[in-house]
């Protein structure tokens, strides 16, 4: 009787064991073909956003690094002067909504794009740019909010006439030689890079 009480208990360990591994197969299965166990979109590409937060903070002065796969980029930001599209960049850096994108725009003599979570120069975090009353000039090495969340640099030798009217966020204080490497890339005639130059984070440092 023992024995047939430890078969008995062998065979059960034996069952639940394939029962386990066939339900673990199921689970697989639904991830792979997008079934029941569905990953939430927002969770993994730049989500979209109604309106910035308020992440700044008074008495603080706040600087950024872009860290890209042509080095990093350094730039001194103009809270006290710009402080909604400061606030703006600053939020969305946090949220890691720039990880990951591209310079997707270079303009020789004009400008280095980024920021756009589509690619094309349609896309932005869901909300438009509050205007701050400080219209500040544009110099080389500004950086400047073209909408919500895309922003461009302008290198050494830019042509300023072009660039009047738009948000200046800061200036790059560190990394010229990176801003220069870019504006000089390959591109097609739509003014993309012919290799992806990918933004791999941004530091926000408040002090």
């Amino acid at each position: 009787m023992s024995l047939a009480k430890d078969i008995l208990k062998e065979n059960k360990k034996i069952l639940l064991l394939t029962l386990g591994l066939f339900l673990m197969s199921i689970v697989g299965i639904g991830l792979l073909k997008g079934g029941f166990l569905k990953v939430d979109p927002s969770a993994i590409v730049p989500g979209t956003y109604t309106q910035p937060r308020d992440v700044l903070q008074e008495g603080k002065d706040y600087s950024a690094i872009i860290r890209s796969e042509y080095g990093d980029i350094e730039i001194e930001l103009y809270e006290e002067d710009s402080p909604n599209a400061v606030n703006s960049f600053v939020f969305l850096s946090g949220e890691g909504f720039y990880n990951g994108l591209t310079f997707y725009k270079v303009v020789p003599d004009l400008a280095i794009q980024t920021g756009d979570p589509v690619g094309d120069g349609s896309g932005g975090p869901g909300y438009e740019l509050e205007g701050d009353e400080k219209q500040l000039e544009v110099q080389e090495y500004s950086v400047c909010m073209a909408n919500g969340s895309q922003f461009f640099i302008a290198p050494r030798g830019a042509d300023l006439t072009k660039l009047t009217g738009y948000p200046v966020i800061g200036k790059v204080i560190n990394g010229f030689a990176v801003v220069d490497t870019i504006e000089k890339v390959a591109i097609d005639e739509n003014y993309r890079p012919i290799n992806d130059i990918s933004i791999n984070s941004i530091l926000i440092i408040e002090e």
